[in-house]
């Protein structure tokens, strides 16, 4: 029997080498950080966050994400930052990234406009590397940035026990080169 309701978000999901680079980066701040480490195998960047969505929705986010429309992106994930207020550590970029940021957006709109209620929040990129962290000196730019390319975003269902299974993914397209 399926589950009447789904715990959902649209994320980007990193390839198994920036996972690697990640990991590396983790162990390097375990090595100095109490807090709750996020399994690698969950590494992602939150698009959009849904919350609970009823199984018969899954039809109108295939729509919204189909609507979407956007090219390939690099992140340059440089910073460790600790978030007071929610108790984690993340990684963010230094610079944003203006491909990135319309993505969200896009996805955002198509979302709503398909009847979805989501926060009202800004998007701020960021990777949630452990949570229950409250060291408040965890603010400092990596030596190696972390690349990070993505073409694709991807629609993922939690469960209770954080586990992440990636449920559907949507191509980004290549950018038009110029001759």
């Amino acid at each position: 029997m399926a589950k009447a309701l789904q715990r959902l978000f649209f994320a980007l999901w990193p390839e198994n080498p920036v996972r690697d680079q990640l990991i590396v980066t983790v162990q390097q701040l375990q090595k100095h950080v109490a807090a709750r480490w996020i399994d690698p195998e969950n590494f992602h960047i939150t698009l959009a966050f849904l919350g609970d969505v009823a199984t018969g929705r899954l039809p109108d986010l295939n729509q919204a994400a189909e609507a979407v429309s956007s090219v390939c992106l690099e992140l340059s994930l440089d910073r460790i930052e600790h978030w007071r207020k929610a108790q984690v550590i993340c990684l963010t970029p230094s610079a944003n990234s203006p491909v990135l940021a319309q993505l969200a957006a896009d996805l955002t709109n198509q979302l709503r406009l398909n009847g979805f209620a989501l926060e009202t929040r800004p998007f701020r990129a960021h990777l949630t590397l452990a949570r229950k962290a409250t060291d408040p000196r965890m603010a400092f730019c990596l030596e190696q940035p972390i690349r990070w390319t993505s073409s694709a975003f991807v629609l993922v269902a939690s469960s209770p026990i954080s586990q992440y299974t990636i449920l559907q993914s949507w191509p980004l397209r290549e950018p038009v080169r110029q001759c």
